[in-house]
């Protein structure tokens, strides 16, 4: 519930404020790849950064993951600035990382102690989104409090999770303002008992734009001034032993653009997409991560030397959004060598449902599109409003969704409460690895023939009853416009009043 809390730390944030303003692959054969060059090796004289260091976290203890996280302005250096944020999570760029396990029950107080109003989303938690659960529609203003309470279902997938504010229509303000932390549910590697003991790096990814020594309040993600850093930290390094797998744990926390990472031909083993244990291992040697996505992967330390994890150029389309490259990590391999351990193989994975194979209760066409003002998108020929619901499910349902994006720029689609499978991209079937919160929609190829893709919905777990969200997970396109209301019902009982939007497909 909302309750106030003692204005005086309020006031002394604002006044903190006031004054300083001024100043698909083959399967793997990981002892052969394990020993590959790597093509960009560089010199051993390059300039590296800070040790690479895995997030502060808060444990979950005796099933309850007891937390506060407070809302107040911080000073502080990132990426070799002195940047003074008006808001952040417990004064911190990248704050406390929570591990929990499948049946806790997560108590998290929010206190907020900034000047814009604020909340908290559970970024891929399949958990109630009513009351004190991951309800996007309720506001802590300033000087207020919630208390989230809610229990995380004992057959939740494990993985990698995070949390951001999801208080519309300040998101990409908050976000892009360092307002984001990593949430890590259960073990995903316990069906591996060989990899139990192997290192694990948490790697959470932002970028910063700057003005005047402030974040830039409504950060267009085009051009070369922003700042990428991984745990907050500016072109660290990392230091692997030859041969040894370690466990990278990715997860893009920018608000607006995509992450485009390779070190030079180096294999990423993906087992874990957006939370999401796949069904066997993919091998791929470059990561592409749009706006909210997480990979979990396997990387193996390549031959001695020194090595580069480099963030490509990127555009996402002819009338969309441009941005350099960026160098995000230095590797560097030395010590004795590691006789390397085995990637499991497809027959340890779990046998996940093929949602293809079962019945679909409906079809729907939801339709991205940009609009002729530069500021404004539609969902469905019309804007996000929190007082209509453009969607009702019944739940127990399968729904295939044909979605399409107009623009000649990419969107990001993404569904709170539940994953998806995605089975077709232009006219292209994917194959089935696994589930997903986050896809993206390329660019169309003109004005009149839209990107296509096509995705199973399964709206059967009862925990999901209520209204939640889908929107552009490019942060700023979420602001002005590009997300609606979803609400999944009981066909069992009395359908409930419900005021339902005007949209056209």
């Amino acid at each position: 519930m909302l309750s106030s809390f003692r204005r005086t730390a309020l006031v002394a944030g604002i006044a903190f404020i006031a004054s300083t303003a001024n100043g698909i692959a083959a399967e793997p054969n990981p002892v052969l790849d394990a020993v590959e060059a790597v093509s960009t090796r560089t010199p051993m004289t390059v300039t590296v950064g800070q040790p690479l260091q895995n997030p502060p976290q808060i444990v979950s203890k005796q099933g309850v993951l007891s937390a506060t996280l407070t809302v107040e302005p911080a000073q502080l250096s990132v990426a070799g600035q002195q940047v003074l944020f008006t808001a952040l999570y417990n004064g911190l760029y990248t704050p406390p990382l929570l591990r929990v396990m499948p049946g806790d029950r997560v108590t998290l107080l929010l206190n907020n102690f900034a000047q814009l109003p604020t909340n908290l989303h559970y970024h891929g938690f399949n958990v109630t989104p009513r009351s004190t659960g991951d309800n996007i529609f309720i506001s802590v203003d300033m000087g207020d409090s919630f208390q989230y309470d809610f229990p995380i279902p004992k057959n939740h997938r494990q993985g990698l999770y995070w949390y951001h504010p999801h208080r519309d229509p300040l998101l990409n303000t908050q976000i892009s303002g360092g307002m984001a932390g990593g949430i890590i549910i259960g073990d995903v590697l316990a069906p591996f008992p060989s990899l139990k003991t192997i290192p694990e790096r948490v790697m959470l990814l932002k970028d910063l734009k700057t003005a005047n020594g402030m974040p830039v309040e409504d950060p267009d993600p085009s051009g070369p001034t922003t700042k990428r850093t991984i745990n907050g930290l500016y072109k660290p390094q990392l230091q692997m032993r030859p041969g040894q797998l370690e466990f990278w744990r990715i997860g893009n926390q920018s608000s607006n653009i995509f992450y485009k990472l390779s070190m030079g031909g180096q294999k990423f083993y993906v087992i874990a997409t957006d939370g999401n244990l796949q069904n066997r291992p993919t091998t791929v040697t470059t990561l592409i991560l749009p706006p909210g996505s997480r990979r979990e992967v396997l990387v193996y330390g390549p031959p001695a030397g020194t090595y580069q994890l480099q963030d490509a150029a990127f555009s996402t389309g002819p009338a969309g959004d441009q941005y350099p490259g960026q160098l995000m990590l230095t590797v560097i391999s030395k010590g004795t060598p590691v006789t390397p351990i085995p990637i499991p193989p497809a027959t340890a994975f779990p046998k996940l449902p093929d949602l293809r194979k079962g019945p679909i209760a409906k079809n729907r066409t939801i339709v991205f599109a940009d609009t002729v003002l530069p500021d404004l998108f539609y969902i469905n020929g019309k804007p996000y409003s929190p007082n209509c619901v453009d969607s009702v499910v019944n739940l127990g349902d399968v729904e295939r969704w044909t979605i399409k994006n107009t623009a000649q720029e990419a969107h990001v689609f993404h569904i709170h409460q539940l994953d998806f499978q995605v089975i077709d991209i232009n006219g292209q079937p994917q194959p089935f690895n696994g589930y997903n919160d986050v896809v993206t929609l390329p660019a169309a190829a003109s004005d009149s023939k839209p990107s296509v893709v096509t995705v199973l919905i399964p709206f059967t777990d009862p925990v999901i009853l209520g209204k939640f969200v889908y929107h552009c997970h490019i942060i700023q396109h979420e602001d002005q416009g590009m997300m609606s209301v979803v609400q999944v019902i009981d066909p069992s009982k009395p359908r409930p009043d419900i005021k339902m939007c005007h949209t056209t497909p």
